[in-house]
């Protein structure tokens, strides 16, 4: 397993590991969002080679209200289970306290992952039925 930053050429295995989480943990209709904010200037966005191939991508960015964002987090569902989403978090964790401090962290995740941020000690702060897709659930939550 290697961790490194994302670059242009990823943008295709980043997508495919997004669609292998499709209907479960992202709605097809997110994708637009996920491609504009890769084409865009990528900044503190990240993913996880296992044998060359692209098989996890997560990031964190600054936000407005002076937190932290782990944003657009996933792992494929083939490695779904197989510790490369706590190995991915860990390290987010860890660039956001390098680049931006002891800042408060934030992740707006659903139903289905909810838990896994639990063990990190994020609480849900605000709850959105259907907020992503249809059966999918905004989960807004907080490490402070």
């Amino acid at each position: 397993m290697n961790i490194r930053e994302y670059v242009s050429a990823d943008l295709d295995g980043v997508i495919a590991v997004f669609r292998s989480n499709i209907p479960k943990y992202f709605g097809k209709e997110e994708e637009p969002g996920l491609r504009e904010f890769l084409i865009g200037a990528v900044k503190d966005y990240y993913v996880i080679e296992v044998e060359g191939k692209v098989v996890g991508a997560g990031g964190t960015a600054l936000n407005s209200d002076d937190t932290v964002s782990l944003c657009w987090g996933m792992v494929h569902n083939d490695h779904l289970g197989t510790g490369l989403g706590k190995a991915l978090t860990d390290y987010r964790i860890a660039k956001s306290r390098e680049i931006f401090g002891e800042k408060p962290l934030v992740i707006v995740t659903s139903q289905h992952t909810e838990g896994f941020y639990q063990k990190y000690g994020f609480v849900t702060v605000e709850h959105t039925l259907n907020g992503f897709a249809p059966g999918i659930d905004i989960h807004k939550m907080r490490l402070d």
